[in-house]
Parts: C-alpha cells; structure tokens; sequence
C-alpha cells in the first residue's frame, strides 16, 4: 500500500513539473477561492527571482466554468510591483483569446488606439469600514499568453494592497475586453502572504505618498 501511494505521489509529480508551472516554486497547493503564494527562480543558478501572490475565485468552484485571477506579483531585485487581473474557463484557456493579437498589434503601435480598460476595487471590513472606490490605471498586455489587465504604477499598487490588507472581502470590477464583469475575493490570509511576499522589498520602500486614497470619479 505504502510502494503504490509512493509511485502515485511521483507520478503527480512527474505530471506537476512538466507542466507550464515548472518555471515557479510552488510552496502552497492549489486553492480555489483562496491565495496561493510561489517563488519564481531564474534557470540558470535557482535563485529568487520574484514572489507571487495569486488568487483563482469562482462562484462555485464544483460547477463553475468562469474563474477570475487576481495575482501579485513583486520583484526581489529591484522591489517592482505589479498587480494583475484576468479570466479563464475552469481549465486556464482565456476567453478573452481574440485580444491577444489585438493587443499585440496594438503594442507596435506608436500611440494606442484600444479604449483604455478600467479596473474599480473597493475593499470591505467589519471593523475599518469599507475603502472608497479606488480607480486603478490598467493597461492590456499578454501575460503567459493570456490577455490581461496590469496595474503597475506603483502608487496605485501599494495603496490597493494597502486597502486589501485591511479588508476581509474586496470586491472587483473589470470594464475591458468589450465586457463588463463584477467579482468578489475573500481576503482571508492575505495579508499574511502578501508579508512575505515583500519580505525583500518592505512597502515602506516604495510608499511616498501612498497612504491617499484616491475614489474613482
């Protein structure tokens, strides 16, 4: 029993490191309605690169074929951040797939013709309230081959992760992709995970005037 719980082990293994995810250090398991944390490490000495903090939300996990991705994502070496919003079917294909080649022409373009998507997140607490209406500064890139919207202003980032940390729910709206969608992500373990993915580059370290929360017009 112990030999065949052994080879089934392995060959979950084997399955998991051929896969696409090989690339990062997975230190939590798959969770859905719930955050993971992973490392990523260059090829070449294994060393850390970046820390990530994903969430995979679906209304219902069992039945569900929509999942919405909220990741963050902080680089060791020079302390970028960068939060990122898509959507998949239940297996990780985009359903968004059409934009890809239109954003990547978009992208060799000298000034974007795409209407500029927008990204709404208020987050909620029994104790603190809930947040204003906070309106983040998206941008479409292809992120592992998946339409995508990136926050990367800096101040936007930590001010929403600020919010987030003090929150137990946060609810989401993405206008892009010709769609409207609304979601919600509970923040259980957030905070604890987004500690250690800034174990290497403290908020503090990129916070300068962070603390204003600007609501959406």
């Amino acid at each position: 029993m112990k030999n065949t719980l052994n080879l089934t082990f392995f060959v979950f293994a084997l399955a998991w490191c051929t896969s696409l995810w090989c690339e990062e250090n997975k230190l939590d398991p798959g969770i859905i309605n719930g955050w993971m944390r992973s490392a990523e490490t260059s090829d070449s000495d294994k060393t850390e690169i970046k820390r990530i903090v994903h969430s995979t939300t679906m209304s219902e996990w069992m039945s569900s074929r929509l999942s919405f991705h909220v990741r963050y994502e902080v680089t060791n070496s020079d302390c970028q951040r960068t939060l990122t919003f898509y959507r998949t079917d239940e297996h990780g294909h985009s359903w968004d797939e059409e934009w890809v080649t239109q954003i990547e022409h978009d992208e060799k373009r000298e000034s974007s013709q795409l209407e500029k998507p927008m990204v709404l997140l208020r987050a909620y607490s029994r104790i603190a309230g809930h947040s204003p209406i906070m309106k983040l500064k998206a941008e479409y890139q292809i992120h592992d081959g998946l339409p995508a919207l990136v926050i990367s202003d800096q101040r936007d980032v930590v001010r929403t992760l600020r919010a987030l940390e003090r929150g137990e729910t946060a609810s989401i709206r993405m206008d892009a992709f010709e769609h409207d969608h609304q979601f919600h992500i509970d923040l259980d373990g957030f905070a604890d995970k987004v500690g250690w993915s800034n174990e290497h580059c403290p908020l503090g370290t990129t916070e300068s005037g962070s603390n204003e929360e600007e609501p959406a017009s």
